[in-house]
């Protein structure tokens, strides 16, 4: 694994990162300002100070935040597939070109999302594309690691699992034509309806893999640095990986009776914090 940070692939993946992450920044400060334009608050203490209203609902507020959390869904993927991609010994050129791409088109999805919502295939395109370069960089970043079947592996795995379970999102939308936009109603002869219950379990699947998938990449890689045996580490990841995986299929896929979710969430967690734990104890005199 060649990496140095004056090699100009690293380089640029670390100014792309950074501008991904003050937008992220900007994003949010974007919603606040709508609220605050809009005289809507989400909680009783905010709307009393500034004079407006308890409104959870706002279309307005609403389509920022969906773009906000898009960004959310979407740019801690390319955080860690580019930075296992750079350790691949890419090409500088064509991975400052891809990181370039994504993140312009990043912005434009944003831009025709929350700022000046445009008629879809505007935001579809702009998804699309970077969609598609985080999908290159995990597949160049397993094949170039598959011998090993390490943390990277099973990093990139889980990150190429999250942007999929997007996907199944979209697909799940599409087949019961209920959208969160309007725009997107109007190109696909559906309607708007952001309580469908199939969607939203899918949503929900999401979401939980959101909450749970980036503690490993940090909790694995802190992991890793502590010197564990090979084998028993890369048995944790497996494990890991293989129980969110079926986490999501019988959550969102095939849905199935409890104890079958509790089950593959709790292994992995506790995966989490056994790790956590090696990581704090083998650095405790640095407290």
């Amino acid at each position: 694994m060649a990496f140095s940070l004056q090699d100009a692939a690293v380089q640029s993946y670390i100014v792309y990162s950074a501008i991904l992450a003050l937008k992220l920044l900007a994003l949010s400060t974007l919603t606040g300002m709508k609220r605050m334009s809009k005289k809507v608050f989400a909680n009783p203490e905010d709307a009393a100070a500034l004079k407006g209203k308890v409104n959870l609902n706002d279309p307005e507020v609403e389509r920022v935040r969906r773009a906000h959390l898009n960004d959310l869904e979407n740019i801690p993927a390319f955080w860690l597939l580019g930075a296992l991609y750079v350790t691949t010994a890419p090409v500088a050129a064509w991975a400052t070109l891809l990181f370039r791409v994504y993140t312009v088109s990043r912005f434009i999805h944003t831009f025709v999302y929350a700022v000046v919502p445009m008629p879809q295939p505007a935001r579809g395109i702009a998804y699309g594309v970077p969609y598609l370069i985080k999908w290159y960089m995990g597949i160049q970043v397993i094949l170039h690691y598959a011998a090993a079947l390490s943390y990277i592996v099973y990093s990139a795995i889980l990150a190429l699992k999250l942007i999929a379970v997007s996907t199944l999102t979209s697909m799940k939308r599409l087949s019961r034509k209920v959208y969160a936009n309007p725009e997107d109603a109007a190109a696909l002869k559906g309607k708007v309806n952001l309580n469908d219950p199939e969607v939203e379990r899918v949503r929900r699947a999401h979401l939980n893999d959101l909450e749970n998938i980036p503690a490993f990449w940090l909790l694995g890689a802190l992991y890793v640095t502590t010197g564990p045996v090979a084998t028993w580490a890369t048995f944790l990841f497996r494990v890991y990986t293989i129980s969110r995986l079926v986490h999501t299929f019988v959550y969102a896929i095939v849905p199935m009776p409890q104890p079958a979710r509790g089950m593959a969430f709790g292994v992995p967690y506790l995966i989490k914090w056994y790790m956590g734990i090696q990581v704090i104890l083998h650095y405790a005199t640095a407290l």
